[in-house]
């Protein structure tokens, strides 16, 4: 589209009238009248302010469709360190979304306008999955976004340590030790307590509670630390939660979801595994 073509159906796009845009730049409707018909066209000292009444950026105004790696990467900082903190990881989530539907348009063209209400309007799960790795979104309850590119060797490398795998699913088989790692979960980092406080807090027998710190341990969820008080040699635990067990949590429930996903595109024509 020409220049003109793109501020009409951008302005339209926004539902602004011309006397609104105009009022904004500090100009008269009919200039905007002018630009709209290729009359005239906006003058240099006003392409970034009409850019950002529009909310689009120069490359859109003008519709050139060239991208590259640096160029994005700038904006992307831009846009988070524009927002507050308490919004940049929603933001950052967005943006993934926004990568999610990019794949998905390789496959099957869709709409490109870009709406801020969509990621809060999904409810499902979606994923793509190819001969060169996956990703996975969530838009439910506990929303997430991943990307798993394919390394060269294929995912088979993880299987290196199988031993440790199976030692953290037996770990977390444990009801004790689950009780034991939400009620840990629940207080700040450093949260300081002794094994036997802990057994009684989540009504574990003194015979498992030995077992428990033993897991907490090799999960590096607590340290240990041997102090004397009054006269007495006495273990006090330190609690570290790892942000790392919450994804663990929150994509094995993933496992068992059998609801519809949002986009779905499953193309993989070889084994996950070499």
């Amino acid at each position: 589209m020409s220049l003109s073509q793109n501020i009409k159906r951008l302005r339209l796009e926004k539902n602004m009238t011309q006397e609104q845009l105009a009022s904004s730049l500090g100009i008269s409707a009919q200039a905007v009248s002018k630009w709209e018909t290729s009359e005239t066209y906006p003058d240099g000292s006003l392409l970034v302010p009409l850019a950002q009444e529009l909310e689009v950026s120069l490359d859109e105004l003008f519709d050139n469709t060239s991208v590259s790696m640096s160029d994005i990467s700038k904006r992307i900082m831009r846009l988070i360190n524009k927002v507050s903190e308490s919004e940049r990881l929603h933001v950052a989530r967005d943006i993934g979304w926004q990568i999610e539907r990019g794949l998905f348009n390789c496959r099957m063209t869709i709409e490109e306008k870009y709406s801020p209400d969509e990621i809060k309007n999904q409810h499902n799960a979606s994923y793509i999955l190819n001969d060169y790795g996956f990703t996975f979104i969530s838009n439910g309850k506990e929303p997430f976004f991943s990307v798993f590119p394919e390394p060269d060797d294929g995912f088979g490398n993880f299987l290196d340590d199988i031993e440790e795998l199976q030692k953290i699913f037996s770990v977390l088989s444990s009801p004790d030790t689950v009780r034991a790692l939400i009620y840990l979960y629940r207080h700040n980092e450093n949260y300081v307590f002794e094994s036997a406080v802990l057994a009684r807090k989540c009504d574990i027998e003194d015979d498992a509670i030995d077992k428990v710190m033993q897991d907490l341990l090799s999960l590096k969820i607590v340290w240990e630390k041997e102090i004397a008080f009054n006269g007495e040699n006495r273990v006090l635990y330190y609690s570290r939660p790892n942000h790392k067990l919450i994804a663990l949590f929150i994509i094995a429930r993933e496992l068992g979801y059998k609801g519809a996903y949002s986009l779905q595109g499953h193309h993989r024509t070889k084994p996950f595994l070499k």
